[in-house]
């Protein structure tokens, strides 16, 4: 999570999300995983836990993870 200041719990769960993107055995878990990854954030956002420059860096790594995954699965 370079770049973005989470509290811890809220970081350790950032990085549980972005690792269970990368192990995604397949296009669907990828992009099941990925749906989640959004849905975390949208409920950061949606509490206001965190600034809106953070929400939209945590949107960008997701969806980066998530394509870069989806990417690597469909060689």
């Amino acid at each position: 999570m370079d770049g973005v200041i989470l509290s811890a719990r809220i970081e350790r769960d950032a990085d549980k999300l972005l690792a269970q993107i990368a192990r995604a055995g397949s296009l669907i878990v990828a992009d099941k995983e990925g749906a989640r990854a959004d849905g975390f954030v949208l409920g950061l956002e949606s509490a206001r836990a965190v600034a809106d420059e953070t929400i939209e860096h945590l949107y960008a790594i997701f969806d980066t993870a998530t394509e870069e995954r989806l990417k690597a699965l469909s060689k």
